[in-house]
């Protein structure tokens, strides 16, 4: 199997965290303010699947299903359900009871102001909204080609005229029913063991009809006005500088966990057990770009949490997992966890020139150096990825290795047999970042002088978040520094970003098309874990 057009690069697996929670006495109520890199790209649950978004809309929206908080694995829980799912005998049809009672926040979109309780329909609505062509939704895949009537439903979207759109959003799915106003209803095509997981992400939050109504745009967006049931409501986005969440005053009731696993009962995480939730009044995100604003506002006590930045690691950790005395003496705390966060250059395959050449997508691979990138700018804290699986996740290959790792000698003889001996008659290539802070200006000069080492000139774009995920999703992206937090814990969410049928504007920025591959791909999505899956793997 080659992952030619997608080079992993490293996997940060200790993110160093500093924290300390504060009051503002003056006010009387519990505030936390958080460090954001970089804007919300959206807070429209159908296309929220950055980073930045994801912080902030779960706080707002709830679905069906959540991650126990303190289980040391990904263990899936009921949220908005009143129960795990009953499952046919074939486990293709499912039927998932709802709670009582759940209200959506109160809007002016709702009779009186007043937020009327969830029922099935919303959630039947919210799935439906993933198919309509005007929202592009990097939600899609979710249900596509795994539901029975979806992705047939998407295509008479795409075929049905602008006056008859709607009368073609209100036809039923036949495998995605309301049975009443407490039941959903699933049917699958085939096998889909991360349903579950799938039923916690963002995407698969109910959305009430009467929002879109009054708050959509031309394209039924809900960018900038959500409304869920969840226990923050949103205050005030003030683009590029804050976004300010409140309390939901109507939010069902919820508890902190009364049990949890050896090592959060040893660090005292069960102190607050069984109290009511949520802690907070409010939740600021300020939208910080640069590291070193962010840093001092830290310290000054602006803000209560942020991870470390890179420059200012030494200063901040002793021996790579202990806070320095002078922050310790601050009052701050530190936590280290690990992630499933990782990093690539993603080479785009619809690009005449990344296509039509192994030897230069080869050539580029090789002439990374890894372990000078993690030492740079993770301060040793990540790992080198070895396969598209972080370390933890089931199934993963133990005996990997990179084909094309750092290798000079033959980097150079690749571009050779690329046809540009030393980058001769090479055109300069683009190569996108996610940002144009301090940060990313720096992982612009390390490439350029990596590339630079065997003859290939980069024009280094240095683009906002959302301009970034916006060219990604246009499939305008020729080279690039990709990555990916993983949205549940199962090697079927990594390969999908390799498989054909997701490339843009779905996840699958580099356009990647294999046949061979979608086939592997298809057979271990459907795979219980075990050792058979770990061989197609």
């Amino acid at each position: 199997m080659k992952l030619l057009r997608w080079v992993p690069l490293i996997l940060v697996c200790l993110g160093a965290i500093a924290a300390c929670t504060k009051s503002e006495n003056e006010e009387n109520i519990m505030v936390v303010h958080r460090v954001q890199s970089d804007d919300a790209k959206t807070l429209d649950p159908a296309n929220a699947y950055d980073t930045i978004s994801l912080d902030v809309v779960p706080s707002i929206y709830e679905t069906l299903y959540q991650y126990a908080y303190l289980s040391e694995t990904y263990k899936p829980e009921p949220l908005l359900a009143a129960d795990f799912p009953k499952y046919s005998k074939d486990r293709l049809t499912l039927t998932i009871p709802l709670r009582h009672g759940v209200l959506f926040q109160d809007d002016p979109a709702f009779k009186e102001n007043k937020g009327r309780e969830l029922k099935a329909s919303d959630f039947i609505y919210a799935f439906k909204r993933l198919a309509l062509p005007s929202l592009d939704s990097q939600g899609y895949w979710i249900f596509d080609g795994k539901v029975v009537g979806f992705s047939d439903f998407h295509d008479k979207l795409v075929k049905a005229s602008k006056e008859n759109l709607t009368q073609v959003f209100e036809e039923p799915i036949a495998g995605l029913q309301a049975l009443d106003d407490y039941t959903i209803e699933i049917k699958l095509i085939k096998p889909y063991p991360q349903l579950l997981y799938i039923l916690c992400m963002g995407f698969a939050s109910p959305i009430p009809r009467e929002a879109v109504a009054t708050y959509g745009d031309e394209k039924g967006n809900l960018s900038d006005h959500p409304i869920g049931t969840g226990p923050f409501l949103l205050k005030n986005w003030q683009r590029g500088h804050k976004i300010i969440l409140e309390r939901n005053p109507t939010h069902h009731t919820e508890f902190y966990p009364v049990s949890g696993d050896a090592q959060y009962q040893k660090k005292g995480f069960l102190e607050d057990a069984g109290k009511p939730l949520p802690f907070l009044d409010r939740i600021v995100h300020h939208i910080v770009k640069e590291d070193q604003p962010a840093w001092l506002g830290f310290l000054r006590g602006d803000f209560d949490l942020m991870t470390i930045p890179k420059d200012n690691f030494k200063q901040a950790i002793v021996n790579q997992v202990n806070l320095s005395p002078e922050l310790a003496a601050k009052g701050l705390r530190l936590t280290i966890e690990p992630s499933v966060a990782f990093y690539y250059i993603s080479m785009n395959s619809k690009d005449k020139l990344m296509a039509g050449n192994k030897y230069l997508r080869q050539a580029i691979s090789a002439s990374i150096d890894r372990d000078k990138w993690i030492e740079i700018f993770t301060n040793g804290r990540g790992k080198k990825m070895v396969n598209a699986l972080p370390p933890g996740i089931p199934d993963r290959p133990t005996d990997s290795k990179i084909k094309y790792d750092y290798n000079l000698t033959l980097a150079k003889e690749l571009m050779k047999k690329a046809g540009f001996p030393g980058g001769k008659g090479l055109p300069q290539l683009n190569f996108d970042l996610r940002g144009s802070d301090t940060l990313n200006r720096q992982l612009g000069e390390f490439f350029v002088q990596e590339f630079a080492a065997i003859g290939i000139q980069m024009n280094v774009i240095y683009n906002t978040f959302p301009a970034y995920l916006e060219k990604a999703k246009q499939g305008n992206l020729q080279v690039s520094y990709g990555g990916w937090t993983m949205d549940y814990p199962d090697a079927e969410n990594n390969y999908q970003l390799l498989y054909g049928p997701n490339k843009a504007p779905g996840p699958g920025e580099s356009n990647y098309d294999n046949p061979a591959f979608n086939k592997l791909y298809e057979q271990i999505a459907i795979m219980e874990n075990g050792p058979k899956r770990m061989a197609l793997i």
